[in-house]
């Protein structure tokens, strides 16, 4: 996880946390979840999840067998500004 999810995460409401926490761990299992949509405008294999009002930005690095998440964002219009 970037140093920006994780300052992202930090700033969330507890029960917030535990719901994202848990959506990142299975990300380890399933990569692209139901529900999973590619980031547009963003390099490939960068996907988004939603959890509730919350959005899970992330990379999938296949060769690498890795997901590296970027943000952790509330939905709005700048919720992908940046990436």
């Amino acid at each position: 996880m970037e140093r920006r999810a994780q300052k992202d995460l930090a700033r969330l409401p507890q029960t917030i946390q535990d719901r994202v926490s848990a959506k990142i761990d299975s990300l380890s299992e399933n990569p692209r979840p139901a529900g999973c949509r590619p980031v547009e405008d963003a390099p490939r294999g960068t996907y988004r999840v939603g959890v509730g009002r919350y959005r899970l930005i992330y990379l999938v690095l296949d060769d690498e067998r890795v997901v590296v998440v970027a943000r952790v964002r509330k939905r709005d219009e700048s919720t992908y500004e940046g990436l």
